[in-house]
């Protein structure tokens, strides 16, 4: 069989795109069970607090989820930091479960708590082993290896967290992405767990006198071509005018699925996305020629070798 293709990972701070979905029939939908996406949730919540990774927004439908994920840049960690992450990892067993490791196990934990991989490893591998046990269930949960496209800058963010929270919608479950309880939308809309998101003053930096909710309500609704409520504000002229220039003129650009988001190595600007690009080919990642793909208004994304070759998808 071909050897497993290496995985691109920024070796800086960075926000990711992450996906999966389920194996099995395509009409099978494990997270439509409350108890599962609960279970899902909260070991996303667990291992966001021990590994150095923050959430951005989330999706769960029935057979697939969505997560956008900062994480931070690696740092050599003191003795005290490793010790707090080690109970974290194995809780009051964490002294005998380590009592055997060597200097360069505790520099491998190290490396790991930055490393978006073993994030995503505990995870899947924590809820497929769950979900198996706890329905009788055999053989692999997860279709494939999770997918993780690399957001270069703030728009490539902005735009990955809005198609996310529009997913429900995309799907017809709902109108109004605020509504779709398994959503990233439903808590900033409720505000019951939006302390476990980024701050929406850090994603969706807000000017001309506009608080940073609205910007981000009103980029969300234009994108997903929601109809306004008739208890809010109209979309401000000066936003709809930003998004014309953009290349978002007509609403609802993001109501229909976007492989680019998903199957990507990276999205950014088109010089971010060049000079990843040019990285990779200095490498020798890439044995035929790739150019940055326009993608939405500005963005440009960046796709894996599709050949034998080594590729960093």
């Amino acid at each position: 069989s071909m050897p497993r293709t290496r995985r691109h990972k920024s070796q800086q701070y960075t926000f990711y795109h992450l996906y999966n979905r389920v194996a099995g029939d395509p009409h099978d939908y494990p997270f439509e069970d409350p108890v599962a996406a609960q279970k899902f949730l909260s070991l996303c919540e667990t291992y966001l607090d021990l590994y150095f990774c923050c959430l951005a927004a989330f999706e769960l439908l029935g057979n697939h989820y969505h997560l956008v994920v900062f994480v931070e840049q690696f740092r050599e960690l003191s003795w005290r930091e490793l010790k707090q992450r080690a109970r974290l990892r194995f809780g009051p067993l964490w002294r005998w479960r380590t009592r055997h490791w060597s200097r360069s196990r505790w520099e491998q934990f190290n490396r790991d708590l930055f490393d978006v991989s073993c994030f995503m490893q505990h995870v899947n591998g924590e809820f497929s082993k769950w979900f198996n046990r706890r329905y009788h269930r055999r053989g692999p949960f997860w279709a494939d290896r999770f997918k993780n496209s690399e957001l270069l800058d703030l728009e490539a963010v902005q735009t990955a967290i809005l198609y996310v929270e529009l997913n429900a919608v995309r799907a017809g479950l709902v109108q109004r992405p605020e509504d779709y309880r398994m959503g990233s939308a439903h808590w900033r809309w409720s505000g019951q767990q939006s302390a476990r998101l980024i701050p929406l003053e850090q994603l969706f930096p807000a000017e001309k006198g506009e608080d940073s909710f609205t910007l981000y309500r009103a980029l969300l609704y234009h994108r997903g071509a929601v109809v306004t409520q008739a208890n809010q504000a109209v979309i401000p002229d000066w936003i709809l005018q930003d998004e014309e220039a953009r290349g978002f003129a007509r609403p609802g650009a993001l109501r229909q699925r976007l492989r680019c988001l998903t199957d990507g190595v990276a999205m950014g600007g088109g010089e971010q996305v060049r000079r990843l690009l040019e990285h990779y080919r200095r490498e020798g990642h890439y044995a035929r020629r790739k150019n940055p793909i326009p993608q939405l208004g500005t963005l440009f994304s960046l796709r894996e070798q599709r050949s034998h070759a080594f590729s960093p998808g």
